[in-house]
């Protein structure tokens, strides 16, 4: 993990070099152009917003009729790179796929061709953010109604490939039963934490496979310029209880814990019985992300959340 990272710190330091790149645009590569939509001509790329593990950019294009079009591109390097952009590619298309209005639709991934450093990099929808978080009322119908509609392929937990949550892998292997593949995910997360911090000292009822998300924490939604709706990106995909979605939204660090979200999703999709032990499960599911993100950020404070 610490050599991947710091791939991901040469990638970016080369990158957003001012002397290298004067006026913040950043070259594109063959790779990249020929994976954009049929007829579409890039124009510039210029480096755009801000992750811990990635490259990001906006591409400037024409399409096949002249119109003035624009791309989201992420760039990681390495096997982290390869791996972690697949799974993010292939998730995120099934979720666009059931709320086009919600996820932006990935275009393609792949790697670069012209680079001495293995790079890979993700396409994906364009959507022009504001500041500030979603109507709850929008997004708590958008969700409920994307986890509703979603069927497990084989009616089992997990994910057909791997997927990450942020640099991390995070165990997605099929299983039948609920908690034992929330113990296994749960599991993985305590010891990637521990591997960074240290060790730290029912009634017949059946739960639904629903496809989530996976990190939606606020800084993975954005709200449109233009339209004022709410959309979701950089996923961490996995067949779930769709109550595992929110885990993330009790976290103190987060602006989504505040209670309007959970209402409106609940006006749409109601806790799974018992009802009365929603929260004792919200708690429970809200470790795993506590885990993760003292993984990933050695020394935070969720570990004791």
């Amino acid at each position: 993990m610490k050599m991947a990272l710091e791939l991901q710190h040469q990638l970016k330091q080369k990158l957003a070099s001012p002397s290298d790149f004067p006026g913040g645009k950043i070259p594109l590569d063959e790779a990249v152009r020929d994976a954009l939509p049929e007829g579409t001509q890039a124009q510039s790329a210029v480096s755009y917003g801000v992750s811990v593990w990635s490259f990001t950019a906006k591409i400037m294009a024409v399409d096949s009729i002249g119109k003035p079009t624009s791309f989201f591109l992420k760039y990681v390097a390495g096997d982290l790179g390869k791996h972690q952009l697949k799974g993010e590619f292939v998730g995120m298309s099934e979720l666009s796929d059931l709320a086009p209005d919600l996820v932006p639709k990935p275009i393609a991934w792949g790697k670069l061709r012209n680079s001495k450093l293995a790079i890979y990099f993700l396409i994906i929808e364009f959507k022009r953010f504001v500041p500030g978080l979603p109507d709850a009322a929008k997004l708590g119908a958008k969700l409920a109604a994307m986890h509703l509609k979603s069927a497990s392929p084989n009616g089992k937990f997990g994910f057909p490939i791997q997927t990450y949550d942020g640099a991390r892998i995070q165990s997605v292997g099929w299983d039948d039963s609920w908690t034992s593949f929330f113990s296994k995910l749960l599991a993985e997360a305590y010891r990637q934490d521990a591997e960074t911090n240290g060790a730290l000292e029912a009634d017949g009822r059946k739960v639904t496979p629903m496809l989530i998300h996976g990190d939606l924490w606020d800084g993975n939604i954005g709200v449109e310029a233009d339209t004022g709706e709410p959309w979701i990106f950089d996923c961490a995909v996995y067949y779930a209880h769709n109550e595992m979605e929110l885990g993330i939204w009790r976290a103190e660090r987060h602006q989504m814990r505040a209670r309007a979200y959970r209402r409106e999703y609940f006006r749409h999709c109601e806790p799974s019985e018992p009802e009365d032990e929603w929260d004792d499960r919200n708690r429970l599911y809200s470790a795993k992300t506590n885990f993760m993100h003292s993984a990933i950020f050695p020394g935070s404070s969720a570990r004791r959340s």
